[in-house]
């Protein structure tokens, strides 16, 4: 368990790093002055429209769940390969995998972030869901190419064998959403139950004022993200 403000850092870490490329801020300037980083991040990185980074952080969070708690191998942080910072990243929203389960498992995961109440975000990640699982191999192949970019065969060679031979592989079916607590109502599983007909794990991220929140994180981003450029860890 965190304090507020070590979770706040902790998070705003992570955002940082799920948007740089390690090694990017050196490429553009000659020191990590806060202001000019700040400013290279809000012009070129973070989403000036609100939803579209309400729902990276949804991404980020439910990417570390899978990291940090869930023990999955998740190679790579989609939101760092953004055209521009207001347009998302076609595909499966976050992929991860226990490659050293026979058959490997994979786990196709939806995410849905709501600052407000919305009795429609289980049938439209249902949607969104059935619309990705019918082209995966689309998402497989994006992976790969981004973990051979980054010089991780072992990885690659795992993505492409799962591309290669799709039967041998097992697929989860999972959705997560990141929710204003005061916010989420338990008839939103309700509605959700009434499409999905496949087993499905559902997991609810409940934060208070959730909206405020986002904010909060993207600001200590900008204050303190030489921190998070150096971070050279495993994920592409």
């Amino acid at each position: 368990m965190l304090d507020r403000p070590a979770m706040v850092g902790s998070l705003a870490k992570d955002v940082v790093r799920n948007y740089l490329a390690p090694g990017e801020l050196a490429a553009v300037f000659d020191d990590l002055g806060t202001p000019e980083v700040a400013s290279y991040l809000r012009e070129n990185k973070f989403p000036s429209w609100m939803r579209t980074r309400h729902g990276d952080f949804g991404e980020i969070v439910t990417g570390a769940h899978y990291r940090l708690v869930e023990r999955w191998c998740v190679p790579i942080l989609k939101v760092r390969y953004k055209q521009t910072g207001n347009q998302a990243v076609q595909g499966t929203d976050v992929l991860a995998f226990r490659f050293r389960q026979q058959p490997p498992i994979v786990a196709v995961v939806e995410v849905k972030t709501r600052t407000a109440r919305d009795k429609q975000v289980g049938p439209e990640a249902h949607e969104s869901l059935e619309a990705v699982l019918t082209r995966l191999d689309e998402s497989f192949a994006f992976a790969m190419a981004r973990c051979l970019e980054r010089g991780h065969g072992f990885l690659a060679r795992r993505l492409g064998a799962l591309i290669r031979e799709p039967d041998d592989r097992t697929i989860e079916r999972h959705m997560v959403f990141v929710h204003d607590a005061a916010a989420w109502k338990e008839d939103v599983v309700d509605l959700l139950a009434e499409r999905v007909t496949e087993p499905t794990e559902l997991t609810v991220v409940k934060i208070d004022e959730l909206r405020s929140f986002i904010l909060e994180i993207y600001a200590a981003a900008e204050s303190a993200p030489s921190q998070g450029a150096k971070d050279q860890g495993a994920s592409a």
